[in-house]
């Protein structure tokens, strides 16, 4: 479902300061937003692109892996704000992480989970095991579809690091990284 075609536009440039997690509880404006410490995760170095209701195929929030589909997932469409709760959707191959898995993004400082298949992870994953998942990023049809992809292009990392299977309690922004309604793409998470 997912269309990565963006992923080879964006600089290696993180927009986060050190893209590091915090092991204490996630804040939004100076409120917990997830609580709960545990052991950590596995951390695994992956491309990260975006996707949104534009370059999604076909366009709107449609996902593979929906919950309302019998599958172990969140949502029965793209979205989620981030938090361990709510994760937002990301895409992938199935064989790369199974379907319902949840990864912290540190970059992002946002929980994720897998919800939809990606057309070049696919591809990425079985012709080499690159690691490679295509985010969803907050859209709706409203917006600029230009204004769409550029955010993506600029959020978009060659390599990043998430950890796999985290506990609950990282670092969470809840804000959305796009905001259609104003077509504004945040710099930091």
């Amino acid at each position: 479902m997912a269309d990565s075609s963006t992923e080879g536009s964006a600089s290696d440039a993180s927009p986060s300061a050190d893209g590091s997690a915090s092991d204490g509880p996630g804040t939004e404006g100076g409120t917990p937003v997830d609580g709960g410490t545990g052991e950590a995760g596995t951390m695994q170095p992956v491309e990260m692109t975006f996707y949104g209701w534009a370059d999604n195929s076909p366009p709107g929030n449609a996902i593979a892996y929906p919950k309302n589909g019998g599958f172990p997932t969140i949502h029965d469409a793209a979205g989620g704000t981030g938090t361990y709760a709510d994760p937002i959707t990301y895409a992938t191959d199935k064989s790369e992480l199974p379907v319902g898995t949840i990864v912290y993004a540190p970059v992002i400082e946002k929980y994720l989970v897998m919800e939809d298949d990606c057309g070049q992870c696919d591809t990425d994953w079985s012709g080499s095991m690159k690691w490679h998942i295509d985010v969803w990023m907050n859209s709706n049809g409203t917006e600029s579809s230009s204004a769409l992809v550029s955010c993506e292009d600029q959020w978009t990392q060659n390599t990043t690091t998430i950890e796999i299977d985290p506990p609950p309690g990282r670092m969470v922004t809840t804000s959305p990284l796009f905001d259609p309604s104003t077509n504004t793409c945040r710099t930091t998470p």
